[in-house]
């Protein structure tokens, strides 16, 4: 015989409020009767106890009106208790501006939650830049706070329409300031915030003197370029306020500091962005450009944040301070090979040529460690195996030769977990033999420590740290091992120092290229599913070892040859919006 189960009945919770309703309708079984302004209202005790904390601290209480069966409600109308009475009955009322009030008011005093719920919801339906004032009254008065909830979400979600309204004009200095200092305010510029604000001060002129020092330092003049600072520089907001003179400074040397080497960063050149975005480098062939693409996980549009014309051989990616430093090998055509460091800019869009490595590599590791990057190993252009290690700091614009791999090694990953480094197979030794070595590096020391070596040998290949364990994926391995077409993922567990073997990617000579996202997700981009085609991206779920289909990029772009990074990308940005990539 089968185990018990639980079976449910559909449709049974609105079937015995029906019930109810054709009770009251009939007036049987009712045993009380609530009363405001003379009338008089038939209803059932339970149902008021299960949906009025009002009612239900009555009914249980030692008070008199426990004991009775009438009640006289004082502070209420009788048409706002017939509608709150009614939605008790139906979970449907009957709202308009001339009752809204009321009917607000009676759901407070009786605490029915629900209908105070509806009654925000229509206000929120209600709720333009026009009628905010009213409307927002009610909603304090009440404690409405979905109601300022959504207000405030209007404001940063349509921010360059509020600043058009007189509801922007009127607002006081510091509620203002909360706003301006968000990352979710949606702007087509860092300028036209500026220019807005320069209006918000000439409505009220006392405002330079209050409010000018906390506005102004919550605009990111490092987001202006060069032309928007200058063309600023002459205002009263500017002219009046020395913080904003101090800060048209920091801008220019934003820029100026760019040209020469790393800038000065802090919130006053953060890009306006909630989360990270993808950030993608196309190495570019003789048909397709060099690109830096970028995608939106909410709208799944790609955007073109840059390109150029010159062919890649090979390149590395990392990111540091919301730059990204790609180390890559340009060819010139003709044979002609130059070693290339390139940092891409967000928050302008451009790109700038850096102090290249010292040593032309190809196939090589690349990994940023605070706020270095370091290189490690690969192949000369005459395809000698290197063991050399170089170290870029970014804030001087200089490469430091460091302590050597323990041997040559080419093709291997690289990842930055806590405090050290950790390195991972590559091709080796004089026989040039894939390799399962796994070993740590302390930049501190700089010193090397061997691991626990890899199940599988593989190349080629990807690593992603998450929280204690680093993943190894993708690659290809060595030549004589039975993989049917697929070369597992593995786990190395650093509080046990073992590696576990989990599900597979596809294929036995894919080359992984992966990125760690913040929900604890992996994201594989090209070839690396039994699924996948190379314009699309799939997620690995460590926590339960399987894939799923993530997005498709644009039929134009390939990303069998993308490494990715992530980097803050305001898509409401008007130069990154106006560069969406569509579909062929």
């Amino acid at each position: 015989m089968s185990e018990a189960q639980k079976v449910k009945a559909n449709g049974y919770g609105d079937s015995v409020i029906k019930q109810f309703q054709t009770l009251r309708s009939e007036n049987e079984l009712c045993d009380f009767k609530v009363l405001a302004q003379g009338r008089v209202f038939e209803v059932h005790r339970a149902l008021l106890a299960a949906t009025s904390d009002y009612f239900r601290v009555m009914f249980k209480g030692v008070m008199a009106e426990s004991r009775q069966d009438t009640v006289d409600l004082k502070g209420v109308s009788a048409d706002g208790l017939q509608q709150v009475i009614d939605f008790i009955y139906s979970g449907e009322m009957t709202l308009s501006g001339e009752n809204l009030t009321e009917v607000i008011n009676t759901a407070s005093h009786l605490q029915v939650a629900s209908a105070i719920d509806v009654c925000s919801s229509y206000i929120k339906s209600l709720l333009t830049f026009d009628n905010y004032e009213e409307l927002l009254s009610i909603a304090d008065t009440y404690t409405l706070d979905a109601v300022v909830t959504h207000w405030e979400n209007m404001i940063h979600e349509r921010f360059m329409e509020f600043t058009g309204t007189q509801a922007f004009l009127k607002m006081d200095g510091d509620k203002l300031s909360q706003h301006l200092a968000q990352n979710s305010i949606r702007i087509q510029s860092e300028y036209q915030l500026f220019l807005s604000m320069d209006k918000w001060f000439r409505y009220q002129a006392s405002r330079y003197a209050q409010d000018s020092a906390k506005l102004v330092g919550n605009i990111r003049f490092g987001l202006m370029s060069e032309q928007e600072l200058t063309a600023i520089r002459d205002t009263d907001t500017i002219k009046r306020c020395p913080v904003g003179q101090t800060l048209l400074a920091k801008g220019y040397h934003y820029h100026m500091d760019s040209k020469k080497g790393h800038p000065n960063i802090d919130d006053f050149c953060k890009v306006r962005a909630d989360k990270p975005a993808i950030v993608m480098v196309h190495l570019g062939t003789s048909h397709m450009p060099f690109q830096i693409t970028a995608f939106n996980p909410v709208t799944k549009n790609f955007y073109c944040l840059f390109s150029d014309v010159n062919g890649i051989r090979d390149c590395r990616v990392a990111s540091v301070d919301n730059f990204a430093y790609i180390c890559r090998v340009v060819d010139f055509g003709g044979g002609t090979l130059m070693s290339s460091l390139f940092r891409f800019d967000p928050r302008h869009l451009i790109g700038q040529e850096l102090r290249p490595m010292r040593r032309l590599r190809l196939e090589f590791a690349c990994v940023s460690h605070s706020r270095c990057l370091y290189a490690f190993g690969g192949t000369t252009e005459q395809f000698a195996i290197l063991d050399s290690v170089e170290c870029y700091n970014v804030q001087s614009n200089t490469w430091d030769e460091l302590p050597p791999l323990p041997a040559p090694t080419h093709s291997l990953a690289a990842v930055s977990h806590g405090p050290k480094i950790y390195l991972s197979g590559g091709v080796s030794g004089q026989d040039r033999s894939i390799v399962a070595s796994f070993i740590s590096y302390d930049p501190l020391t700089r010193r090397y420590e061997a691991k626990p070596s890899m199940f599988y040998p593989r190349r080629l290949h990807d690593m992603i740290a998450f929280k204690n364990k680093i993943f190894a994926l993708g690659g290809i391995t060595r030549q004589g091992i039975p993989l049917y077409g697929q070369i597992p993922i593995e786990c190395f567990d650093m509080t046990t120092n073992q590696w576990t073997m989990l599900s597979s990617t596809l294929g036995g000579r894919s080359v992984g290229h992966y990125l760690f996202l913040d929900e604890g997700q992996i994201l594989s981009l090209g070839h690396e599913h039994h699924s996948a085609t190379e314009e699309e991206m799939w997620l690995y779920l460590p926590d339960s070892d399987s894939w799923s289909k993530y997005s498709k990029a644009p039929q134009r772009m390939s990303l069998n040859s993308a490494l990715s990074t992530q980097l803050y990308i305001n898509f409401f940005q008007e130069k990154v919006s106006s560069k969406i990539m569509k579909d062929k």
